[in-house]
C-alpha cells in the first residue's frame, strides 16, 4: 500500500488524500469479511482536517483517534463491489479498493458504472480511481 504518515502543515498534491484506516479486527464484527475500512478526505477551505474526518472512528468508549496518512490515488484495476447501504440523504456502494480496504461511493454513480462498463463477479473491468465519493474511469486506456 502506498501511504505515509501525515505531518501537520503538509500540503496535499492534486491526487493526494488524507486517509484513515480502521483495521477489520478493531470493529469486532467481520460481517462482510475481513476488509479494513478506509476514509479519504481533503482539507477544509481553511486548510484544516474536516471535523467528521478528524473524529472518525472515535466513540463514547474509544476516544483514541486513528492515525492520519497521506495517500496518492492513481488509476488502477481491481475495484470490486462488496455491499451497499441506504442512508437518510444518500445511498452508498461499499467497494473494495485495489489496495485491500473498503471505501464508499455514491450508489447512483455505481449503478451508472454498471450500465456502461463490464462487471465480472463484482469486479469492475478497467482502470478507475476514487475522487469525491465517486469512481472516475481512466478514459485513456
Amino acid at each position: 500500500m502506498s501511504y505515509r504518515a501525515y505531518s501537520e502543515g503538509y500540503i496535499l498534491e492534486k491526487d493526494e488524500y488524507l486517509l484513515k484506516i480502521r483495521k477489520s479486527d478493531e470493529t469486532g464484527r467481520g460481517i462482510l469479511g475481513s476488509f479494513d475500512t478506509g476514509f479519504f478526505s481533503k482539507f477544509t477551505q481553511k486548510g484544516q482536517l474536516p471535523k467528521a474526518f478528524d473524529e472518525w472512528g472515535t466513540n463514547y468508549y474509544n476516544r483514541e483517534k486513528f492515525p492520519v496518512y497521506i495517500f496518492k490515488e492513481t488509476f488502477r484495476s481491481g475495484w470490486k463491489l462488496l455491499s451497499w447501504r441506504f442512508g437518510q440523504s444518500q445511498n452508498w456502494a461499499k467497494v473494495i479498493h485495489p489496495d485491500g480496504f473498503t471505501l464508499e461511493i455514491y450508489l447512483q454513480q455505481f449503478l451508472e458504472i454498471m450500465q456502461n462498463n463490464t462487471v465480472i463477479n463484482g469486479e469492475i473491468q478497467g482502470e478507475f480511481k476514487w475522487q469525491d465519493n465517486k469512481l472516475v474511469k481512466n478514459e485513456g486506456v
